[in-house]
């Protein structure tokens, strides 16, 4: 039979060896989800991006944080129509305080490595904000892109609004995690 000093260090001994463990594993999982985050991005295949353009063009996709009635409310517009189109707006109760807008005839696109995302990125991008005061070409464009997962299925398609530099104005920051933004519906 061991004395109760001897069962003591025992324990004391175990403990430290388990907050050991768990302090390399945090560590360990604290490593594997910042990798996870900057997954290495390549160039597609002309028809991939022909056959991705082919999907989202006439499309337009909506977003209200935290919804379209709420008071204040930050709003976001994604179009495809005749390029791309980055609208964003922050409003309390009717009346509209930051409002501006993000475009491009055209844009390029790459696919993660993994295949989970492909990533936006606006060609000659134009900007032009209405509220508070008007401008033209006056928003920071540089880096700002538009991830999407699920491109080809209309049901789960998600977005995320990549803005590494913090260089938006209001409503940003706003939707840096997948949404699911609302599709609006057009007829002809």
């Amino acid at each position: 039979m061991l004395s109760s000093k001897t069962r003591i260090k025992r324990r004391y001994f175990k403990r430290q060896i388990y907050i050991g463990v768990g302090c390399i594993l945090f560590v360990f999982a604290s490593f594997i989800f910042a990798s996870c985050d900057n997954i290495p991005f390549e160039m597609i295949s002309e028809s991939e991006e022909d056959a991705i353009k082919a999907v989202l063009d006439d499309r337009s996709f909506r977003q209200f944080e935290p919804d379209v009635d709420a008071s204040p409310r930050k709003g976001v517009i994604l179009d495809f129509f005749n390029g791309v189109s980055l609208w964003a707006q922050y409003a309390e109760g009717n009346y509209a305080l930051n409002e501006w807008e993000i475009r491009a005839n055209d844009y390029r696109i790459e696919r993660a490595a993994d295949g989970s995302e492909i990533k936006i990125y606006f060609i000659k991008p134009r900007s032009s904000r209405t509220l508070p005061n008007k401008c033209e070409n006056c928003i920071e464009t540089a880096g700002i892109s538009i991830s999407i997962r699920n491109v080809f299925d209309s049901k789960r398609i998600a977005f995320k609004l990549n803005d590494p530099d913090d260089s938006l104005p209001s409503p940003f920051p706003v939707f840096r995690s997948w949404t699911k933004f609302r599709e609006d519906e057009y007829f002809d």
